[in-house]
């Protein structure tokens, strides 16, 4: 069975079992203890790091006698030749920096996949364990989770590691989600912690020692209360443009299920919606009548848009980004992937991957991305 139709079948099988189970309300009415038994993964997107080391000894000793000023402390370097700077950290293997400068070499640091690597809003990598739960909160179903930085990802890294605990929400079952910090389902934990699920807010009322319980509560007036972070379960109208550039919003058809399809054109031109469109008009009409798929782009410009879907005779409407199209979709840059909404209007997942769709319209069964 497809991966988003079991998804959509297990939220009413499990809801029972589930708040009796990892979410108990045995305190009292609107107080919930949540055992977080499960995890969350981050995708493989972040498991590298580029970085640069000297390759021309010669030009490098150099550009040391040509330095206006040279500043060391411990095992970092910060270097200024006229308006040039360097970032330098010394390393077991020699000099590393960041970014790029003449006479070095470009070389890519890799983690297993055994390894959880988040990156930061700065860039910097590092390691988190993600303790999660599947719970029920007042008939809403969800993932909730603690993300729990760890240590730097690489030892070779000397960045400052003074990074608070952060909640994270995501759809239920979702066990890899493609972290990124500025996510609004992704929020600091702090001494007042108050998060939104649906139309009901809470707040996060305590941390167990080992990130392995947690206690929260539903808060009957959260009114002027800022939210460290939201997920939405129903599907609101998502606010676009359309190719001419002008405002519109993309809407539901009840009783039909919408995927809105987050694409760019990239290194593949744009060959995984030439597939979807492919296996979309080889559906049967019946099948076809029951899902809309709609693409969303925030990479291309209009025109670039505009000639792949002429030249390719795409039959998906298409619409860019604007500054509100991801509030409360939990957008992130690693295209392509899909929000899959079902026949009800409950998001079944923010993070489609693009051969879970491609199973949907008939492709036979697909190896899960990471």
């Amino acid at each position: 069975m497809p991966r988003p139709i079991l998804l959509t079948l297990v939220f009413s099988l499990c809801a029972i079992w589930l708040a009796f189970q990892a979410c108990s309300p045995d305190v009292y009415p609107g107080r919930y203890q949540v055992a977080l038994t499960d995890s969350i993964r981050s995708t493989t997107v972040n498991r590298g790091q580029v970085y640069w080391v000297i390759r021309d000894t010669a030009a490098w000793e150099t550009t040391l006698r040509r330095a206006d000023t040279i500043l060391m402390a411990h095992d970092r370097m910060n270097l200024r030749v006229g308006s040039d700077k360097y970032v330098l950290r010394l390393t077991e293997d020699g000099w590393r920096s960041s970014d790029p400068h003449e006479g070095w070499e470009r070389r890519f640091d890799t983690l297993g996949d055994e390894v959880n690597v988040i990156r930061l809003l700065n860039n910097n990598r590092v390691t988190a364990e993600i303790n999660a739960a599947d719970v029920v909160l007042d008939g809403d179903s969800l993932r909730i989770g603690l993300i729990h930085i760890t240590d730097r990802a690489f030892t070779w890294q000397t960045f400052d590691l003074n990074e608070p605990d952060y909640l994270i929400l995501t759809t239920y079952g979702n066990e890899v989600v493609p972290i990124a910090m500025d996510q609004d389902n992704i929020g600091p934990i702090s001494r007042q912690t108050v998060f939104r699920v649906g139309r009901h807010a809470y707040v996060l009322r305590s941390v167990a020692e080992d990130y392995r319980e947690i206690e929260i509560e539903r808060l009957e007036n959260a009114r002027g209360i800022g939210y460290s972070a939201e997920l939405d379960i129903y599907y609101k109208q998502v606010e676009v443009e359309d190719m001419n550039g002008q405002p519109t919003t993309i809407k539901r058809t009840p009783g039909r299920d919408l995927a809105l399809y987050f694409w760019g054109l990239g290194p593949t031109g744009g060959k995984d919606v030439i597939k979807l469109d492919s296996l979309y008009r080889a559906m049967p009409v019946a099948e076809r009548a029951r899902m809309e798929i709609v693409l969303i782009n925030s990479l291309n410009d209009p025109e670039s848009i505009r000639a792949f879907m002429r030249a390719n005779d795409i039959s998906f409407a298409s619409y860019k980004t604007t500054s509100k199209t991801c509030l409360r979709l939990n957008c992130h840059p690693y295209v392509p992937y899909y929000v899959d909404i079902n026949e009800w209007g409950r998001i079944v997942t923010y993070y489609g991957w693009p051969n879970w769709l491609e199973e949907r319209m008939g492709a036979g069964p697909q190896v899960q991305g990471k």
